[in-house]
């Protein structure tokens, strides 16, 4: 049993009763809980205290995993399915808040049920001689979980004889045959998780011939000794215990819990004969026995029980002190599944490095106020405790109250105007209603209050705005007394004018995209729309930038996907825009890359300039060739075939001799005369 203990250096500890603090307990836990595979599974847990709280579930893949993966839906109650094999053996907590104290349950194992239909090992006919002192059916039962147990059928009819019983693998076993023992006979598989039960084939027993029956004082029979005989189950379940011997006169039988004999009960069933025993809500027991007898003598055989997951916790305490004193909370344990390891909580948030029994805090602030949770764990349970812890400081603090909930209402639908108030002692806070310079009480049954260690929290509700609340003051008054001197009173207030307004749904109009020069800045501009007037958020890459809420918003010269996004009480929108930055370069860079192009266009003018030479190169090659064969054409309509010299390279004349066959060199400027032979042909010489 887990016990948990506050010890407070002021000895000063009382029950809390106080349901409109935010000191709560756990009133109902999430509890081990089987879920057949397939089904839905469905949890609960509840407070002591009916003010509002906000509920979570969370699934952990064992004891030692404190973050989880937080489940869909809210609410005191969990319903979560279809359950599937990825569910066996995890575990579910519940965590209710209450005005941002938040309390964690107990750690839940689930567990999935299920039969399967085919037998491992079915019975097949076996014969036996009349008088022989032992004969066995064999039966191994399906898979299933919890692992299914075995009953048998003779004829159709349930079997349950003096000189029968069934061994841990299932096999029937029939003591001191007779011809009456021989029969039909079926497996049938059962299950604690209410499966319909499997039935084998059937099994003949032909009994034939006799034998001489020689008294057998009580023996052991192997097949327990061959299964290793023992019982494991998690505290709480329901287990059945087999009883068996060898031995002529067939045995009596008999099970025991220490020196007490089982016998039916709510918590438990028991053969006619003692063969067997169903045990419901396992508790802490170790072991059973099992005794067997005849008139040769007896025989006992002890089975082992494990039983896991016994821890159990007992708290729920509230203590109050004042500033400076010191607390130290002590968690001390016992049970059989090995150590535990432990953890402490404050409000829901895990206390870094205390994983200790003891939980000291010294010098105590108001700020220490809250609840703390000691978690003690082994492999199969985790359990937890709570206390709450109120530290009141020393000197009075007057009352201050602001109102906390926003201006706006929608026309026909309920509204809920909220307001903290603050001060040592914690203040009483109520609402009131100014109209027409008249300032009305309300009603207290028309206000919820949510209180904690330091603060209280005070809501107004109201229903079905109609435009008459348009533009009506809305004051929250607060009031405490002196620690020391009653009579010395403090207040304080703080107003709203709530304004009702048709519901219009936030829109945006912001530009797609935007180019700007790199280091430059942009002006983005967001166009809002709706009622209530949205709140604007802006965001760059995801990320969202403190601080700005405008519709107007000037980048930094940085190109990213900028985000306005607008909220008001009918939904939330957003739009994107995409600023891209015109690359920026240094005097080097400009330099480099003019050099660059300007050692490209010198290479395309000289590449331009060697194509133009050679084109006309070309040209004037042509033109030459088109003289010469004119020339040729004409002396061959003339009859007459030239004699040219033998061709000398040019290059082999020395310099300014003329080429064979041309003029001598005249003047600059003079061409020689051209004489025309009176028969008209040109002379080749």
């Amino acid at each position: 049993m887990l016990a948990l203990l506050f010890v407070l250096l002021t000895g000063f500890g009382v029950n809390a009763q106080d349901e409109s603090s935010v000191a709560f307990y756990f009133k109902s836990e999430p509890a081990d809980t089987w879920v057949a595979l397939g089904e839905t599974l469905t949890l609960s847990c509840s407070t002591s205290t009916e003010v509002e709280k906000t509920w979570s579930w969370t699934l952990h893949s064992s004891t030692s995993d404190v973050t989880g993966t937080v489940l869909e839906g809210s609410g005191d109650t969990l319903e979560y399915g279809p359950a599937d094999m990825e569910l066996n053996n995890k575990f579910i907590t519940c965590s209710a808040d209450v005005f941002g104290t938040q309390l964690i349950s107990r750690y839940a194992l689930i567990r999935v049920s299920f039969l399967e239909e085919e037998f491992q090992v079915e019975p097949s006919d076996v014969t036996a001689k009349s008088g022989s002192e032992h004969a066995r059916l064999e039966c191994l039962p399906p898979n299933g979980n919890p692992a299914p147990y075995v009953t048998w059928q003779k004829d159709g009819e349930d079997l349950d004889q003096g000189n029968t019983y069934v061994d841990p693998l299932g096999g029937l076993n029939i003591l001191n045959v007779d011809e009456s023992c021989g029969g039909s006979y079926t497996c049938i598989a059962n299950s604690f998780q209410g499966h319909d039960p499997v039935t084998s084939r059937a099994g003949v027993l032909t009994v034939s011939g006799t034998t001489t029956q020689a008294s057998l004082p009580v023996t052991y029979d192997v097949s327990f000794a061959y299964s290793r005989y023992r019982i494991s189950a998690r505290m709480g379940d329901s287990v059945r215990v087999l009883c068996g011997f060898l031995g002529n006169p067939a045995p009596t039988f008999v099970i025991k819990i220490g020196s007490e004999v089982v016998k039916s009960s709510d918590t438990a069933e028991v053969s006619a004969h003692g063969t067997w025993a169903n045990l419901h809500s396992l508790g802490g027991i170790s072991a059973v026995k099992c005794e067997g007898s005849n008139s040769l003598g007896s025989q006992t055989m002890n089975i082992p029980i494990d039983v896991t997951g016994s821890l159990q916790v007992a708290g729920g305490i509230a203590v109050n002190i004042l500033e400076g004193e010191q607390a130290t909370m002590v968690c001390s344990e016992s049970g059989p599944n090995g150590d535990p390891t432990f953890s402490w909580y404050k409000n829901g948030a895990k206390l870094g490095g205390e994983t200790a029994r003891i939980l000291e805090v010294k010098n105590t602030m108001r700020a220490d106020s809250g609840m703390y949770q000691c978690f003690a764990a082994t492999v199969y349970s985790k359990e937890q405790s709570t206390f709450a812890v109120t530290v009141s400081a020393l000197d009075s603090v007057p009352v201050k109250v602001t109102v906390t909930s926003d201006e706006y209402g929608l026309l026909g639908e309920n509204a809920q105007l909220s307001c903290v108030g603050q001060g040592n002692p914690v203040p009483s806070v109520t609402w009131h209603r100014k109209e027409a310079n008249t300032v009305n009480a309300i009603a207290i049954d028309n206000v919820v209050y949510k209180e904690t260690f330091i603060e209280i929290l005070a809501m107004l509700n109201i229903a079905n705005l109609s435009m008459a609340e348009d533009g009506i003051e809305y004051i929250c008054k607060g009031v405490n007394t002196d620690l020391y001197e009653s009579s010395i009173i403090y207040q304080a207030d703080s107003s709203i004018i709530l304004q009702v307004v048709q519901a219009i749904e936030p829109s945006i109009s912001l530009p797609s995209t935007s180019v700007i020069k790199s280091g430059m800045p942009l002006t983005l501009i967001c166009s809002v729309e709706g009622s209530p007037p949205p709140t604007i958020e802006w965001f760059m890459n995801g990320l969202k930038i403190d601080g700005e809420a405008e519709e107007t918003y000037v980048t930094d010269g940085l190109g990213g996907v900028y985000t306005c996004k607008a909220t008001n009480m009918i939904g939330t929108v957003e739009q994107e825009v995409i600023v891209e930055s015109k690359p920026e370069f240094s005097g080097g860079e400009i330099f480099l890359i003019l050099l660059i192009v300007g050692f490209l266009l010198t290479v395309l003018v000289v590449l331009f300039l060697i194509l133009v030479r050679r084109n006309e190169l070309m040209r004037r090659m042509k033109e030459t060739q088109a003289k010469d064969e004119l020339l040729l054409e004409n002396e061959k309509r003339a009859g007459f075939t030239p004699t040219l010299p033998p061709y000398t390279p040019r290059s082999e004349f020395p310099n300014g001799t003329p080429a064979p066959g041309t003029p001598s060199a005249l003047p600059d400027g003079e061409v020689p005369p051209l004489t025309i032979p009176e028969n008209g042909l040109m002379d080749p010489q």
